[in-house]
């Protein structure tokens, strides 16, 4: 699921506080006659849209959110001009803000949409890379010619043939040159982006023909089996990783992930409080930590707000899901 970073919320709301800072000259004019308006009570409308949109967006509904978000700015832009004459004063910093914090989430969201849609057609149109890999058949082809062809043998005069698997680090070493890991990898992670998780397995499976300890293939299997609902088999490789990184964050959450799958909530546990230890700034482990306690124990949700709210502090965005199993108010 794609979600608004806490960062990009915090610097859209940092540019509209700046909005305020050339407003010293309007302090000084006088405010209009009537009635002083309760901005806050009259931006309520405007809020509940936001919250509506945020949810949609969360949702994975993207076009929804952004329509959503428009129509929040209408009723911005219907405000501004029945309060016209408070426009530009003080008193209407807060709808300021709120009209660049929302212009501001419309374009992240239209960013993301349009890179998503590059990186699915670069993904799709696999014409280029099918190219790519019958040159790199081509070149290995001539490469073994190569090897096999007649050579000579200096002052002495005469030829001789030298077999291709007469060295076996050399075969291994032209295997992965021509191979191209590093592309197949790359496509591995596209069809995970896409959830085509056991197409990706078939390039997997051809990487660690070649590299058989090659750590990022195997994390890779491990995390398309995952999806896949394959979680004991995917244990197989996780648990073969971490004897080799026993601290390896990303490893510790997934296996996280697949111990609670499978039931082994001690061992889910202990991965986490592990992730945490290996990076205690990041609020995933957290975050997946509340999760956990909640699955396990959904009448006793001290520990799990504990976490939740340590999770918040470090960044992480509001879950509302998880607020209403806690009791929290969503404001």
């Amino acid at each position: 699921m794609r979600m608004m970073k806490f960062a990009v919320m915090c610097a859209a709301l940092a540019v509209g506080v700046c909005c305020v800072a050339d407003e010293d000259a309007a302090a000084k004019a006088k405010p209009p006659k009537g009635k002083k308006p309760n901005v806050l009570e009259l931006l309520r409308p405007f809020d509940k849209l936001m919250d509506e949109a945020q949810t949609l967006y969360e949702d994975g509904e993207s076009k929804e959110a952004i329509a959503m978000y428009r129509q929040a700015l209408e009723t911005l832009t219907d405000l501004e001009i029945e309060y016209f004459a408070w426009v530009t004063l003080p008193e209407f910093a807060p709808a300021r803000s709120r009209r660049v914090l929302c212009e501001k989430t419309i374009d992240s969201i239209m960013l993301e949409e349009a890179q998503m849609y590059a990186r699915t057609m670069t993904v799709t149109d696999t014409r280029e890379l099918e190219k790519k890999r019958e040159e790199r058949k081509k070149a290995a082809a001539e490469a073994d010619a190569d090897v096999t062809a007649p050579v000579s043998l200096g002052s002495k005069g005469g030829t001789g043939e030298v077999a291709a698997n007469d060295d076996a680090d050399a075969d291994k070493l032209l295997d992965e040159e021509t191979f191209g890991i590093d592309e197949e990898l790359e496509l591995v992670k596209d069809l995970i982006l896409l959830e085509r998780f056991a197409e990706a397995e078939r390039p997997l499976f051809r990487v660690l023909r070649i590299a058989p300890e090659n750590r990022e293939a195997r994390f890779l299997m491990a995390l398309a089996r995952v999806q896949q609902g394959r979680s004991a088999d995917a244990l197989v490789s996780l648990d073969d990783l971490l004897a080799d990184d026993a601290m390896d964050e990303p490893t510790l959450l997934l296996a996280a992930g697949a111990y609670m799958a499978t039931g082994a909530y001690g061992k889910a546990i202990d991965a986490l409080h592990r992730a945490m230890k290996a990076n205690p700034k990041r609020p995933d482990a957290f975050i997946n930590m509340t999760w956990l306690l909640l699955e396990m124990r959904p009448n006793e949700t001290a520990a799990a707000e504990q976490y939740y709210r340590m999770a918040v502090e470090k960044g992480a965005r509001r879950v509302r899901e998880i607020e209403r199993k806690l009791g929290i108010r969503q404001d």
